[in-house]
């Protein structure tokens, strides 16, 4: 993977750490919610308390996005950075509370134009492939001495899940709640580490 350029000419290396530089020169200059309008969008969108304790979805996405290590694959950073984007289009209060169902997909759709925008249109189809799964764990219904299903293994050995899981993490990461999805993805980054080892 090489360099790209973003917007207005700008290198955007390789790594988290300078990807993080360039988004904070954005917030800093005023120009993030022109460059980035679908992730300024998620300001004042609510999400449940009882697993979003941090606030709002903008609020949990810069939280996410602080958990990125710095050295991370750049498609890391921009999977956690719009991972939520589809929130501002589908959230929605049922039965007592806010509920954004789809929002992954959603979002995964809106990530080809961002990525143009920015420049980086060859990261596009990874960075959909992240933001589209980021919610994967929540339907394995994982125990402690669970068996993979066929499917689940399959998906194990997709080769962008070791970058899935980086971006699965610092959505943990960003979510002060009663959320259990940290410790959903440790278990499953357990159950790759056991079956690489098999």
């Amino acid at each position: 993977m090489s360099n790209g350029t973003a917007q207005g000419g700008e290198t955007v290396p390789e790594t988290a750490r300078h990807c993080r530089e360039l988004v904070d020169r954005w917030l800093a200059d005023g120009s993030f919610d022109r460059r980035l309008p679908e992730v300024a969008r998620l300001r004042g969108v609510p999400q449940p308390e009882v697993y979003h304790a941090e606030g709002d979805a903008f609020v949990h996405t810069m939280l996410a996005l602080s958990a990125v290590d710095g050295g991370a694959d750049s498609r890391v950073f921009w999977g956690v950075l719009l991972h939520d984007i589809g929130k501002a289009e589908t959230t929605e209060f049922i039965s007592g509370r806010w509920r954004a169902w789809g929002h992954a997909e959603r979002g995964a759709a809106m990530v080809p134009a961002v990525m143009e925008r920015l420049g980086l249109p060859e990261l596009a189809a990874d960075v959909v492939w992240l933001v589209r799964h980021h919610t994967f764990h929540f339907s394995w219904n994982l125990t402690p001495d669970v068996r993979l299903t066929r499917n689940q293994r399959r998906f194990l050995e997709h080769p962008l899940l070791p970058l899935l899981l980086e971006v699965c993490r610092a959505d943990a990461d960003g979510s002060h709640g009663g959320s259990d999805k940290g410790d959903k993805i440790e278990q499953i980054t357990d159950l790759l580490n056991d079956e690489r080892r098999a």
